[in-house]
């Protein structure tokens, strides 16, 4: 009799919506993780899905998700992994032991919080939010899908993630054949591809902004040729690259403007910012380039710009290239993560090696110097998003996969 009353409750729960457990770990920023996951709540279907949010700490990114109607919850974890920027492994052996066990400790909890609610699926966006969820979701008996857009870094904690997922998606084929060929191989039943999608609204909506007062506010003028890097201030974004090209430019072209879109976030990235001010007055380039700051309007800014510059060192995909090409800018990339796939050199923009000073300076005069390859390039990269990269089919993938991962689960549970 028991038995029955399990499987007919089983049975129930497969008729209700999908709960489906998004653990989002860094909920302070509103950068392109939180972009990427609120374009997927956005176009989710709720009769399908019930998604919660599950967060260590409060944040910006958790207050634009409730107004969207997404529960979400912060479940705190111990202070030994409420550290951010790599410092949690920069600590000693003893430190790192410690933040071992907190992180066994925190995931029985998650494991308690997943069971309790009935979640059915369990999506990570990174691989810190596998790590932060992935032994609770199999102590949960909970499959989980881990999203890899950032480059894989550290072998140890990648290689756990590969065990702890029950699938894998990478967002190109480039991320995925970087690292690991022989966990690629032995996994390679659970692992897909997803590209990254954009929603045209967005772009749609930078282009048609008034643009008068955010030229004046930030003296964006015409006859310059205005540059910009959208990213937030830490080293290996590579901002210091590009202004080391600008100091062998300016002098041959002295309208040029460089405007650096974004902010530290991280209080152990605030020195970077310090750095990048000594830079410019070392050579000179006070009044040709802007700090912005953080700006919710950074893609309107993005629309007024000329060229646009990603000097990652390392990097995922860098939703701020899609968006750039897709309003139709030339880009300068470092040939790194998603890049590679997205831009075509001298196809649709440029690949640079990453670190290359010389090979930024080369291409950026380039387009200095000829506004005919900068608008031949910038129509292709529009065509090239259009073409490949919107985000509608993208969500319609991904709700299967949750759909068909939920639906084993159910099986084994009415088993």
């Amino acid at each position: 009799m028991e038995d029955a009353s399990i499987k007919f409750a089983a049975l129930r729960r497969s008729r209700l919506p999908i709960k489906l457990a998004f653990y989002e770990p860094y909920p302070m920023g509103l950068g392109g993780n939180y972009l990427t996951q609120r374009l997927i709540l956005e176009r989710l279907n709720r009769a399908r899905f019930l998604p919660i949010v599950l967060a260590p700490r409060e944040g910006a990114a958790l207050d634009r998700f409730r107004t969207m109607g997404v529960q979400c919850i912060v479940i705190p974890p111990p202070e030994t992994l409420n550290r951010y920027g790599g410092a949690a492994l920069r600590v000693g052996a003893f430190e790192k032991l410690k933040a071992a066990a907190d992180l066994v400790k925190y995931n029985l909890r998650l494991a308690k919080f997943l069971h309790e609610r009935n979640i059915d699926v369990v999506y990570a966006n990174c691989v810190r939010a596998q790590l932060s969820i992935g032994l609770a979701a199999r102590l949960a008996r909970v499959p989980s899908l881990l999203y890899i857009k950032g480059e894989l870094a550290n072998p140890f904690i990648d290689r756990l993630c590969f065990l702890m997922a029950s699938r894998l998606l990478f967002f190109c084929a480039q991320n995925r054949d970087d690292r690991y060929p022989f966990f690629v191989r032995w996994f390679r039943r659970k692992i897909g591809i997803l590209k990254i999608g954009l929603d045209p609204a967005l772009i749609a909506g930078a282009q048609g902004h008034d643009s008068t007062a955010l030229r004046e506010e930030l003296d964006i003028r015409p006859d310059r040729i205005n540059t910009a890097v959208l990213a937030q201030l830490y080293r290996p974004k590579g901002q210091h690259l590009v202004i080391e090209a600008l100091s062998r430019l300016v002098a041959e072209f002295p309208q040029v403007r460089l405007y650096l879109l974004g902010d530290h976030v991280l209080e152990e990235y605030r020195n970077y910012k310090t750095e990048l001010e000594a830079l410019i007055e070392r050579h000179g380039l006070t009044r040709h380039v802007l700090f912005t700051g953080w700006r919710k309007d950074a893609l309107e800014i993005a629309n007024l710009m000329d060229i646009v510059i990603h000097p990652s060192l390392a990097e995922g995909f860098g939703r701020a290239i899609l968006e750039s090409l897709a309003l139709g800018k030339p880009v300068i990339a470092s040939a790194v993560g998603g890049a590679r796939e997205a831009i075509r050199d001298g196809q649709n923009g440029f690949l640079v090696k990453a670190g290359d000073v010389d090979a930024i300076t080369l291409r950026w005069r380039e387009l200095l110097s000829n506004e005919r390859l900068r608008q031949r390039l910038g129509q292709e990269a529009k065509n090239t998003v259009f073409s490949e990269y919107l985000i509608d089919d993208k969500v319609a993938r991904l709700a299967d996969i949750w759909a068909e991962m939920a639906s084993g689960r159910k099986k084994e549970c009415v088993a």
